[in-house]
């Protein structure tokens, strides 16, 4: 069984109020280069003049700075070609082409750590912590602005492909992205796999019923995915034998 995350607010003043007509449809992932009560608290400071909608620690737990619906400050890029983070020279394509700055249709991450200590590498619990908490982005995301955030490295990436040149180690380049896509992709499959066997479920048992071989259909299909007893399967099946004769 998935082990269960509990997201704590403690919402920071540094903020876009909305996302000026962007709808989120990257996650970029960042690292704190600091502790995890340091990082929240500098988050959450005005004078800091940054925020990320989430931060991880390596023991697990999750807090919330930033409401989904408002732009954090983690990833901005600049339309000034002069500057360093302007969006041409972002190593993503989407980020080059929309030519705006990136917060607006990012959702950020910050996982505690330092990028010269395991360059990037997260712990068990909380490589486990961000698992859930993309899921739960995600999950969010088609929820709100009925978008799908698509599970790539085009979409789930790290903020030096957004600032290659200022933020060229963050998170770091052992930094767990393809564990993280596999373990969303699993749940994609695992949903499709669930989905068809219920609507197989459901189609045998209306053809069942059809040839009278099984009485209130409807209970029976709310039944699905129970474990059945041993008792009902044979009678069933006896009475699907007595029925083909």
């Amino acid at each position: 069984m998935k082990k269960e995350f509990k997201i704590e607010k403690k919402l920071s003043p540094n903020k876009y109020n909305g996302r000026n007509g962007w709808k989120p449809d990257m996650i970029v992932n960042h690292i704190t280069e600091g502790s995890f009560e340091g990082s929240v608290s500098w988050l959450c400071n005005p004078k800091s003049q940054a925020s990320a909608h989430f931060v991880v620690a390596k023991d697990g737990r999750i807090v919330q700075l930033v409401e989904l619906k408002d732009s954090a400050w983690a990833n901005g890029t600049s339309t000034d070609i002069s500057k360093n983070n302007h969006c041409s020279k972002s190593t993503l394509e989407k980020v080059r082409f929309r030519k705006t700055n990136a917060n607006y249709y990012t959702i950020s991450i910050e996982h505690e750590g330092f990028s010269g200590q395991g360059q990037g590498r997260l712990t068990d619990i909380q490589l486990e912590a961000t698992i859930w908490l993309h899921r739960y982005i995600i999950n969010e995301v088609k929820r709100i602005y009925g978008i799908e955030i698509p599970l790539d490295r085009d979409h789930i990436v790290g903020h030096y492909q957004i600032d290659p040149i200022r933020k060229p180690n963050c998170p770091g380049q052992n930094f767990q992205f393809q564990e993280i896509i596999k373990a969303l992709r699993e749940d994609v499959v695992n949903m499709t796999l669930e989905k068809w066997k219920e609507e197989m479920g459901i189609k045998s048992i209306d053809n069942l019923a059809k040839k009278g071989i099984v009485n209130n259909p409807e209970e029976w299909k709310k039944s699905l995915g129970e474990n059945v007893p041993q008792w009902l399967f044979w009678s069933m099946i006896d009475r699907i034998a007595k029925e083909v004769k």
